[in-house]
């Protein structure tokens, strides 16, 4: 099967009008990352409406340091990215990525990657990006994408196993590429 190019990756910020854009994806972003959580956990479970929840989404539109966007790969929807200012290490950030999906048909062919670019890019400054122990696709994505998007150094940590538990990748791109 040959895969069709992406020419054009674009983000686009959400109004809160358009808040639930956002919602219905987080029902895929759920149902896919829920293949990831452990039986058991809380993670990965659906409420007794059979719908998936995130707590804290309006507070994107609430407060300041957090903003939801939409991804769109030659126009068409494609994902969406939700930044805040939590840091998993407790350290003093300008940006964190709290969440980041991208429609499983345009993965693997540039999308997230050039997503990533556009967002470190367009809001230069200290970020974290932390990714769940137990989700290695999305280590390796964000592996490649960080380093191929910024110049200068992505320190990998580890999260303290309370506040975060899993891999946070950070980097200051505050004298970003022109």
């Amino acid at each position: 099967m040959e895969l069709t190019v992406i020419d054009l990756v674009t983000l686009t910020e959400v109004p809160a009008s358009q808040r639930h854009v956002i919602a219905n994806l987080i029902q895929l972003y759920k149902y896919d990352f829920s293949e990831f959580a452990e039986i058991g956990s809380p993670y990965g479970e659906v409420g007794s409406d059979g719908r998936y929840t995130y707590d804290g989404l309006d507070s994107y539109w609430q407060e300041e340091g957090r903003f939801a966007l939409t991804t769109h790969a030659d126009g068409r929807l494609a994902g969406f990215i939700l930044v805040n200012r939590w840091s998993a290490l407790t350290r003093q950030v300008d940006h964190s990525v709290g969440e980041f999906f991208v429609l499983r048909k345009y993965r693997r062919r540039g999308v997230g990657s050039c997503a990533a670019k556009i967002l470190f890019e367009r809001w230069p400054g200290r970020w974290e990006v932390g990714v769940a122990r137990y989700n290695k696709p999305a280590l390796s994505f964000w592996q490649k994408a960080i380093p191929a998007a910024v110049d200068g150094d992505v320190e990998e940590c580890v999260g303290d196993g309370k506040r975060w538990a899993g891999p946070v990748l950070c980097f200051d791109n505050r004298g970003r590429r022109s």
